[in-house]
């Protein structure tokens, strides 16, 4: 197949998937429709007349050789053009890394990265994991890593560079916020078993932390609640900082636990105005009447802002700690017969009375700061604040 045919055809598929189908919100599968039509007019025949003359001039014409690679290549190179650090083409074995970060076990530092303004950043460092151990914080920027100057690089390339073998090293360059120059962490690499919920008691206060949002969280998080109040405690802090998200439908069952049946979790806009699609709860509440706080920080992303939005929206639950990530972005997936996947975006999300929470995060409603020497302190400021907060209801 000529470079002209192949690009093509995956700017096609790329279309049609958008405008007729089955998307993966953040990461749970749901159904759009729409009666747009779709434009032939492709330019892409100054891309094939660069192909050809290089094919004919280039100094080593043996790398056009390998046509899949330069098709490949070429298709990378319009999704990269989109500049959109969520809109990514994955190879196989890169797609199989991700979906294995999702289920909670992979091999790596275990951290979760982004970009925020164009700079490589840690959104969350994992409780337990290397990375945390290693004294990683929220907002830390990624100068280099092992070495190679991370300017331009895509978060996928990021993890596929930061991940690897049980055992191995890698060596991150940080910069930090308040922290004059570079500082360098080598971390040895782990099996990352991400524990999705845990528990602990201070205060006659019930504090709940989430890691992520797996596909059995609002059933976990509903048994621990159970648990807490057969000791008669009614008091529980839902603790969201350094969750990078997860599923969407997970989220929506843990809002549904403490509002009431037919509220709206999340407001979904498309790229058409009539896409806007209300996201609602389906049950009755189980824990509408219990005394609930939520802790919020940088590290707080995706579906975790889903949740942390609708409880203040839906339930006046008061917000403790900083203003959260701000990752607002439904992404769909579409996979190709060699296994590769394009992870590409296809709407934002509102919270239930209309704010962005793209770009924008949530700003808690009592904002504390937690630093590095709290931390190295064992102190919890953040915490601490929370529990005087649901103490005083």
């Amino acid at each position: 197949m000529k470079l002209y045919n192949f690009l093509f055809t995956a700017i096609l598929l790329i279309i049609s998937f958008v405008l007729g189908g089955f998307y993966f919100q953040d990461y749970v599968y749901s159904f759009i429709s729409s009666n747009s039509k779709l434009s032939n007019n492709l330019e892409t025949d100054s891309l094939q007349k660069v192909y050809n003359f290089l094919r004919e001039e280039y100094l080593y014409p043996d790398k056009f050789e390998d046509k899949l690679n330069a098709e490949l290549g070429a298709v990378k190179g319009v999704v990269e053009s989109l500049d959109d650090p969520y809109t990514v083409y994955l190879s196989k074995d890169e797609y199989k890394d991700f979906s294995e970060s999702l289920d909670g076990k992979f091999q790596g530092i275990g951290a979760e990265i982004g970009l925020k303004e164009g700079q490589l950043i840690v959104i969350s460092p994992i409780a337990g994991t290397p990375a945390s151990k290693a004294g990683l914080l929220p907002g830390d920027a990624i100068i280099n890593i092992n070495g190679e100057n991370t300017f331009g690089l895509s978060v996928d390339k990021a993890v596929s560079k930061i991940r690897g073998e049980k055992g191995t090293e890698v060596k991150l360059e940080i910069a930090r916020e308040g922290q004059d120059g570079i500082k360098e962490f080598v971390i040895v690499r782990d099996t990352i078993d991400v524990p999705n919920i845990t528990i602990k008691e201070k205060d006659e206060v019930g504090i709940i932390t989430l890691s992520q949002f797996q596909v059995e969280t609002a059933q976990e998080l509903d048994k621990e609640i159970v648990k807490l109040q057969k000791k008669g405690i009614n008091n529980v802090i839902l603790d969201l900082r350094n969750n990078p998200g997860g599923y969407l439908q997970a989220a929506v069952e843990v809002v549904e636990l403490f509002t009431p049946k037919g509220s709206v979790a999340v407001i979904e806009k498309g790229r058409e105005s009539n896409m806007v699609k209300e996201i609602k709860t389906k049950k009755a509440p189980k824990y509408e009447e219990i005394k609930l706080v939520v802790l919020v920080n940088q590290g707080s992303a995706s579906a975790s802002e889903i949740v942390a939005g609708a409880l203040r929206d839906l339930k006046d639950i008061k917000l403790v700690g900083q203003q959260t990530f701000g990752k607002g972005l439904v992404q769909s997936t579409k996979e190709f017969p060699d296994g590769s996947v394009l992870k590409y975006t296809i709407a934002e999300w509102f919270t239930p009375d209309g704010s962005a929470l793209n770009k924008e995060g949530i700003k808690p409603d009592f904002e504390v700061k937690l630093t590095a020497d709290d931390i190295k302190a064992e102190k919890d400021p953040q915490l601490d604040k929370a529990i005087e907060i649901i103490k005083s209801k």
